[in-house]
């Protein structure tokens, strides 16, 4: 667990202890989603590092099939659960649809992103996946940006939106060599 993950629980807790406590049950299942899938996969974790950029898990190699199954597994626990709790428990829902829709950004190292990756490089050769991929990032996270000032301009929601847009960008940016 990082001091950057410990810092953003801090915060939410700070800011809202219903928040918090939403956030990391949300979290907790989506992880947990998705050492389910790996293990059901037979595939060994070595690591589990929560940042504040996300979770990281360091597993054995996988194939590509299995690549797209255990990236999944994780937004769609939170759709599910978003969607069983969002009567009785709007605030988780709406935590965990959100939790959803980032990872499902077709950035990688995002579960979006890892699972075009594995999509793409089953069906094209490696240089054509690598191209859509690297634009499929561009276009997303030039998208965030703009919407990100947008929404720190116009609707004057502070720079949130401008900071989670570039935790996004570095995380990206980091990973995009490895595309």
């Amino acid at each position: 667990m990082s001091f950057g993950f410990v810092a953003e629980v801090c915060f939410l807790a700070w800011y809202s202890w219903q928040l918090c406590v939403c956030f990391l049950l949300a979290v907790a299942l989506h992880e947990a989603a998705h050492l389910i899938a790996l293990r059901f996969n037979h595939i060994p974790m070595y690591r589990l590092r929560l940042g504040m950029a996300g979770a990281q898990i360091e597993t054995g190699p996988m194939s590509l099939r299995q690549e797209l199954w255990c990236a999944l597994a994780g937004p769609t626990v939170s759709i599910l659960s978003g969607a069983v709790l969002l009567r009785p428990w709007p605030l988780f829902a709406l935590v965990s649809f959100g939790l959803a829709a980032v990872n499902l950004l077709p950035v990688y190292p995002l579960d979006g992103g890892r699972a075009l990756r594995a999509v793409l490089y089953s069906h094209l050769d490696e240089t054509k996946a690598r191209k859509i991929l690297r634009g499929a990032l561009w276009v997303t996270l030039t998208t965030l940006m703009l919407l990100a000032c947008w929404l720190t301009v116009s609707c004057q929601a502070g720079l949130w939106p401008i900071f989670v847009a570039l935790v996004l960008l570095c995380r990206a940016g980091n990973a995009a060599d490895g595309l």
